[in-house]
């Protein structure tokens, strides 16, 4: 017999067993395996542990007049006025919430690149001023090159 406990197929074997179950001839093929193998052992006797806590397990009381209590609430709400209905329905979605956090984070990440992509295009307005160019005095071009090929080396 494969371990239960090195393969995720048989180890339904090893639930199986401790909930008894498993069939006969499997069971006394699987005490076989238990008495050569210490972590099959261990987990046997944890899971054993586990299921005796749970039998012992009692579970609270339902008072008797729960239903009552219960269908009188539900009436109640029913009976609410429309803008009480929509307002707890706000405040208390049916939806977890965590369900709808990343389609908040999401829209807001689009917000932020919408946002950005508006404020760094430039503006399309006048593009004459954009492409003015300023009067260049000639003279003063070519005395800056003159200085220029002054202070080349080589020249």
């Amino acid at each position: 017999m494969n371990c239960p406990s090195k393969g995720k197929e048989s180890a339904e074997i090893l639930l199986d067993y401790c909930a008894q179950t498993l069939d006969p001839i499997r069971a006394a093929e699987f005490e076989k395996h238990i008495e050569s193998c210490d972590e099959c052992r261990r987990t046997v006797a944890a899971q054993h542990g586990l299921w005796q806590t749970l039998d012992q397990w009692k579970p609270a009381a339902v008072p008797g007049d729960f239903d009552a209590r219960l269908f009188a609430r539900i009436a109640r709400e029913a009976e609410a006025p429309r803008w009480r209905q929509w307002w707890l329905s706000i405040v208390h979605p049916p939806v977890p919430i965590a369900l709808w956090k990343p389609a908040v984070s999401l829209a807001l990440a689009g917000a932020v690149l919408a946002v950005g992509l508006l404020v760094r295009m430039p503006h399309t307005g006048d593009r004459t001023a954009q492409m003015r160019a300023d009067k260049v005095d000639i003279e003063q071009v070519e005395k800056t090159l003159e200085d220029l090929d002054i202070l080349a080396p080589g020249s």
